[in-house]
C-alpha cells in the first residue's frame, strides 16, 4: 500500500480482477499522482478488468478536474475494462463520467453498488473471451 499524507492506494488481484482502492482525503493537487499511480499498478498486472472503489474517500474532483483527468491519460495505458464504485450521494456525476470517457476512447461505467460492479466486470471478461 502506497502512503500519503492526503490519501492511500491499495491494490490487489483476485481471479483476473485488478481492484483498487482509495482512501483518505481528495485535493486537487493529488490528482495527478493517483492517476500515475493507478497507471503504474495497472501496467504491472495482466489483467483486462478493474474495479476502483472510492467510496472512503473524502472530496471530489471538480467537473473540469474529470473531464482533464479523463483525457490526459498516457496512450500506453493499459486496455480494461473499469468500474468505479462510489457513495450514492455522487451519483449525479455518472452520466458526465460515463459520457466523459466514452469520448475518450476508455471503457468506464460508474457504480454505487460494489456486486453490480463485480457483476458487470465478470461480463465484460466474458464477452472479451468470446463466451
Amino acid at each position: 500500500m502506497a502512503t500519503r499524507a492526503d490519501y492511500q492506494i491499495s491494490s490487489s488481484v483476485n481471479e483476473g480482477l485488478l481492484e483498487i482502492i482509495l482512501t483518505g482525503e481528495f485535493r486537487s493537487s493529488s490528482l495527478e499522482k493517483i492517476k500515475k499511480e493507478v497507471v503504474a499498478i495497472e501496467k504491472s498486472v495482466n489483467v483486462k478488468n478493474e474495479l476502483i472503489d472510492i467510496r472512503k474517500i473524502k472530496g471530489h474532483p471538480s467537473v473540469t478536474e474529470i473531464y482533464y483527468f479523463a483525457r490526459s491519460f498516457p496512450s500506453d495505458r493499459p486496455r480494461i475494462n473499469t468500474a468505479l464504485v462510489d457513495i450514492a450521494e455522487n451519483a449525479d456525476i455518472k452520466l458526465f463520467l460515463e459520457t466523459t470517457t466514452l469520448n475518450t476512447g476508455l471503457s468506464f461505467k460508474f457504480f454505487t453498488d460494489i456486486d453490480a460492479a463485480r457483476e458487470w466486470l465478470k461480463n465484460s471478461k466474458a464477452n472479451e473471451n468470446g463466451i
